[in-house]
Protein backbone atom coordinates (compact mmCIF):
# COMPACT_ATOMS: atom_id res chain seq x y z
CA UNK A 1 0.00 0.00 0.00
CA UNK A 2 1.61 3.25 -0.80
CA UNK A 3 -0.12 5.22 2.23
CA UNK A 4 2.08 8.29 1.66
CA UNK A 5 0.42 8.98 -1.46
CA UNK A 6 -2.60 8.61 -0.47
CA UNK A 7 -2.04 11.56 2.22
CA UNK A 8 -0.36 13.12 -0.40
CA UNK A 9 -3.70 13.13 -2.94
CA UNK A 10 -5.47 13.49 -0.06
CA UNK A 11 -3.99 17.04 0.93
CA UNK A 12 -3.66 18.38 -2.53
CA UNK A 13 -7.39 18.32 -3.30
CA UNK A 14 -9.95 20.59 -1.67
CA UNK A 15 -12.67 17.22 -1.61
CA UNK A 16 -12.31 14.47 -0.23
CA UNK A 17 -10.39 11.72 -2.41
CA UNK A 18 -12.53 8.64 -3.50
CA UNK A 19 -11.67 5.74 -1.15
CA UNK A 20 -12.95 1.80 -1.51
CA UNK A 21 -15.81 1.03 1.13
CA UNK A 22 -12.89 -1.35 2.84
CA UNK A 23 -10.09 0.98 2.56
CA UNK A 24 -8.96 0.90 6.10
CA UNK A 25 -9.53 -2.71 6.90
CA UNK A 26 -6.94 -2.91 3.78
CA UNK A 27 -4.93 -0.62 5.76
CA UNK A 28 -5.23 -2.79 8.95
CA UNK A 29 -4.04 -5.94 6.91
CA UNK A 30 -0.94 -4.16 5.39
CA UNK A 31 -0.06 -3.13 9.18
CA UNK A 32 -0.64 -6.26 10.37
CA UNK A 33 1.41 -8.04 7.95
CA UNK A 34 4.16 -5.49 8.79
CA UNK A 35 3.97 -6.35 12.19
CA UNK A 36 3.75 -10.62 11.47
CA UNK A 37 7.26 -9.75 9.36
CA UNK A 38 9.02 -7.97 12.48
CA UNK A 39 7.67 -10.36 15.01
CA UNK A 40 9.37 -13.15 12.63
CA UNK A 41 12.60 -11.68 12.46
CA UNK A 42 15.30 -12.83 14.75
CA UNK A 43 17.59 -10.37 15.89
CA UNK A 44 15.19 -7.41 17.05
CA UNK A 45 18.89 -4.99 16.52
CA UNK A 46 19.80 -6.28 13.02
CA UNK A 47 19.23 -3.88 10.47
CA UNK A 48 16.16 -5.58 8.38
CA UNK A 49 14.32 -5.54 12.14
CA UNK A 50 15.68 -1.78 12.24
CA UNK A 51 13.97 -1.01 9.05
CA UNK A 52 10.91 -2.62 9.76
CA UNK A 53 10.16 -0.85 12.88
CA UNK A 54 11.04 2.51 11.20
CA UNK A 55 8.73 1.21 8.39
CA UNK A 56 5.43 0.60 10.29
CA UNK A 57 6.09 3.67 12.65
CA UNK A 58 6.17 5.45 9.67
CA UNK A 59 3.30 3.63 8.13
CA UNK A 60 1.28 4.61 11.38
CA UNK A 61 2.09 8.03 11.62
CA UNK A 62 1.15 8.44 7.57
CA UNK A 63 -2.62 6.67 8.39
CA UNK A 64 -3.39 8.69 11.21
CA UNK A 65 -2.61 11.54 9.23
CA UNK A 66 -4.34 10.78 6.52
CA UNK A 67 -7.50 9.73 8.85
CA UNK A 68 -7.03 13.26 10.45
CA UNK A 69 -7.63 15.18 7.08
CA UNK A 70 -10.50 13.58 5.72
CA UNK A 71 -12.28 13.81 9.57
CA UNK A 72 -11.31 17.35 8.75
CA UNK A 73 -12.84 17.70 5.42
CA UNK A 74 -15.98 15.11 6.63
CA UNK A 75 -16.88 17.83 9.20
CA UNK A 76 -16.58 20.29 6.76
CA UNK A 77 -18.92 18.58 4.41
CA UNK A 78 -21.08 18.18 7.74
CA UNK A 79 -21.79 21.52 8.11
CA UNK A 80 -22.55 22.45 4.74
CA UNK A 81 -25.08 19.73 4.27
CA UNK A 82 -26.66 20.59 8.38
CA UNK A 83 -28.06 23.91 6.47
CA UNK A 84 -28.93 23.09 3.09
CA UNK A 85 -31.82 20.03 1.82
CA UNK A 86 -29.57 17.63 0.84
CA UNK A 87 -29.16 16.14 4.45
CA UNK A 88 -29.85 12.55 3.47
CA UNK A 89 -27.31 12.23 0.32
CA UNK A 90 -24.13 10.26 1.77
CA UNK A 91 -21.34 12.22 -0.10
CA UNK A 92 -19.26 9.52 -2.76
CA UNK A 93 -16.21 8.18 -1.97
CA UNK A 94 -16.49 7.51 1.72
CA UNK A 95 -15.06 4.58 3.94
CA UNK A 96 -17.97 2.71 5.56
CA UNK A 97 -16.22 4.16 8.68
CA UNK A 98 -16.21 7.98 7.49
CA UNK A 99 -20.06 6.72 6.55
CA UNK A 100 -20.97 6.66 9.76
CA UNK A 101 -19.14 9.35 11.10
CA UNK A 102 -20.68 12.00 8.65
CA UNK A 103 -23.86 10.41 9.60
CA UNK A 104 -22.99 11.34 13.22
CA UNK A 105 -21.91 14.48 12.33
CA UNK A 106 -24.52 15.42 10.62
CA UNK A 107 -27.15 14.73 12.97
CA UNK A 108 -25.23 16.26 15.77
CA UNK A 109 -25.05 19.72 13.54
CA UNK A 110 -28.69 19.65 12.93
CA UNK A 111 -29.33 18.66 16.43
CA UNK A 112 -27.45 21.33 17.73
CA UNK A 113 -28.67 24.67 15.34
CA UNK A 114 -32.23 23.45 16.00
CA UNK A 115 -32.05 23.74 19.80
CA UNK A 116 -29.52 26.85 19.32
CA UNK A 117 -32.55 28.53 16.55
CA UNK A 118 -35.22 27.25 19.29
CA UNK A 119 -33.70 29.20 22.15
CA UNK A 120 -32.79 32.34 19.46
CA UNK A 121 -36.35 32.31 17.93
CA UNK A 122 -38.36 34.63 21.14
CA UNK A 123 -34.89 36.52 22.23
CA UNK A 124 -35.10 38.75 19.08
CA UNK A 125 -36.09 42.44 19.02
CA UNK A 126 -37.33 44.33 16.17
CA UNK A 127 -34.17 45.96 14.37
CA UNK A 128 -36.49 49.35 13.75
CA UNK A 129 -38.52 51.87 16.35
CA UNK A 130 -41.86 50.85 16.28
CA UNK A 131 -42.42 54.09 14.23
CA UNK A 132 -40.55 52.79 11.41
CA UNK A 133 -42.36 49.42 11.26
CA UNK A 134 -44.21 49.43 7.79
CA UNK A 135 -47.78 48.76 7.91
CA UNK A 136 -48.06 46.94 4.51
CA UNK A 137 -48.52 43.43 4.34
CA UNK A 138 -48.82 40.81 1.75
CA UNK A 139 -50.55 37.31 1.95
CA UNK A 140 -48.07 34.91 -0.13
CA UNK A 141 -47.93 31.24 -0.69
CA UNK A 142 -44.66 29.47 -0.60
CA UNK A 143 -43.23 27.97 -3.27
CA UNK A 144 -40.41 26.86 -0.97
CA UNK A 145 -39.22 26.49 2.93
CA UNK A 146 -37.09 29.53 3.47
CA UNK A 147 -34.75 29.39 6.95
CA UNK A 148 -35.74 31.27 9.75
CA UNK A 149 -35.22 35.13 9.39
CA UNK A 150 -36.46 38.14 11.62
CA UNK A 151 -38.46 40.38 9.84
CA UNK A 152 -38.60 43.91 9.76
CA UNK A 153 -41.76 43.75 12.26
CA UNK A 154 -39.46 42.54 14.79
CA UNK A 155 -41.32 38.80 14.30
CA UNK A 156 -39.51 35.47 13.74
CA UNK A 157 -40.81 34.08 10.36
CA UNK A 158 -40.16 29.96 9.95
CA UNK A 159 -42.12 29.15 6.51
CA UNK A 160 -42.73 26.37 4.95
CA UNK A 161 -43.17 24.86 1.30
CA UNK A 162 -47.27 25.84 0.84
CA UNK A 163 -47.64 28.09 3.87
CA UNK A 164 -49.93 31.00 3.28
CA UNK A 165 -48.70 33.59 5.28
CA UNK A 166 -48.96 38.14 5.25
CA UNK A 167 -45.62 39.04 5.42
CA UNK A 168 -44.32 42.72 5.46
CA UNK A 169 -44.54 43.46 1.89
CA UNK A 170 -40.27 44.06 1.64
CA UNK A 171 -39.91 40.31 2.80
CA UNK A 172 -42.77 39.60 0.34
CA UNK A 173 -41.28 41.41 -2.90
CA UNK A 174 -37.85 39.95 -1.93
CA UNK A 175 -39.18 36.19 -1.86
CA UNK A 176 -41.39 36.83 -4.99
CA UNK A 177 -38.10 38.10 -6.55
CA UNK A 178 -36.33 34.88 -5.55
CA UNK A 179 -39.27 32.81 -7.06
CA UNK A 180 -39.96 31.07 -3.36
CA UNK A 181 -43.18 32.78 -2.97
CA UNK A 182 -46.20 34.14 -4.72
CA UNK A 183 -48.54 36.43 -4.13
CA UNK A 184 -51.95 35.24 -3.60
CA UNK A 185 -54.92 37.70 -4.88
CA UNK A 186 -57.97 37.83 -2.87
CA UNK A 187 -60.31 36.25 -5.27
CA UNK A 188 -57.73 33.03 -5.26
CA UNK A 189 -58.91 32.60 -1.69
CA UNK A 190 -62.76 33.19 -1.96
Amino acid sequence: MDLANALREERKMAELQSLDKGYYRQVGSHLAELQRELSQVKDPYCVEAQILQDTLKSERSIVNKLIDQRIKKIVRKAVRSARSASRDEVPSGLTSEEEEIYRGMLSAIVEGRETILHHLANTERPLTGKKDIPREYEIVRLLEEVPMFVGVDGRNYLLSRDDVVALPAVHAKNLRNKNLAALVKFEEMI
